[in-house]
């Protein structure tokens, strides 16, 4: 996988969370972000990771992620790999 390819993935992980309100509420509240910080910083690169990590986080919702978007099962610990290759962001 290649770093637009993560990149990507991390931008639909955030469009999935968006489109799933209670899922969406749940990474607000543990990203402590609101809704408008979220809007005005909804390209930065360290919150689709975080959404990313969100998802990797809870396997149904992996699981529902990857089946929606049709990415094979290792695609999000992937994409977290190769955009924090030494696991350093964090919330």
């Amino acid at each position: 996988m290649k770093s637009q390819e993560a990149q990507d993935i991390s931008e639909r992980a955030m469009m999935f969370l968006v489109q799933r309100p209670p899922d969406l509420q749940g990474f607000l509240t543990v990203s402590g972000l609101d809704a408008h910080e979220l809007l005005n910083k909804a390209d930065d690169k360290a919150i689709l990771l975080a959404a990313l990590g969100f998802l990797a986080a809870d396997e149904q919702l992996a699981k529902a992620f990857c089946e929606e978007e049709g990415l094979k099962p290792g695609a999000i610990a992937a994409a977290c790999a190769i955009l924090d290759p030494h696991g350093q962001t964090s919330w």
